[in-house]
């Protein structure tokens, strides 16, 4: 009589147990569902930024223009960057992207010209630093010339599943990549 008032006791706790299981593990498959997804898309922004800007310094030596960066110039990597990204992402939405491209050019050592900063795209990147404060990293070749810096900044507004269960928002992928210019 004992065992069989025992047995109807824990009648649902199995239940119970296999709900809570199924929660927690539903929680980190979309944690690292959206983990994977933002990881992946970061590496892809990662690429895309280091070759821009390597295309943006080299421009100087390619087709001996001027260090100074013109709207035109931006417009040409901005197109770059679209094509790549359409290319390497299966939903590539041009309202979700978006980019900032930034020069540090100087008239004589230590007497940097005005920072240019140009966007493009339906997205703001938020940068933490501007290039100006980065002027410590450039170097003076052997000539006496201060190389210019260039930054290129990629950034793509992601899907917020961890977010809207977290009550934060964690939608915005961004990388940034500087070189020191010729």
């Amino acid at each position: 009589m004992k065992g069989q008032n025992l047995k109807s006791k824990q009648q649902g706790t199995f239940s119970i147990e296999f709900a809570m299981v199924a929660v927690f593990f539903s929680l980190l498959i979309a944690f690292s569902g959206d983990v994977i997804i933002k990881l992946s898309l970061k590496g892809k922004l990662d690429r895309l930024s280091y070759s821009l800007v390597n295309v943006l310094k080299e421009r100087t030596q390619l087709y001996d223009t001027d260090y100074q960066l013109t709207s035109t110039e931006v417009d040409d990597i901005d197109t770059i960057a679209q094509h790549s990204l359409q290319r390497t992402f299966g939903r590539f939405e041009p309202s979700h992207y978006g980019l900032l491209v930034e020069e540090l050019s100087f008239k004589q050592v230590g007497e940097a010209n005005p920072a240019i900063y140009e966007s493009r795209g339906g997205v703001e990147c938020r940068i933490k630093q501007t290039i100006d404060e980065l002027e410590p990293m450039t170097v003076v070749t052997n000539r006496g010339r201060e190389m210019p810096l260039y930054r290129v900044t990629v950034c793509y507004q992601t899907d917020n599943w961890i977010g809207d269960i977290l009550g934060r928002e964690f939608t915005h992928v961004m990388s940034d990549s500087v070189v020191i210019g010729r």
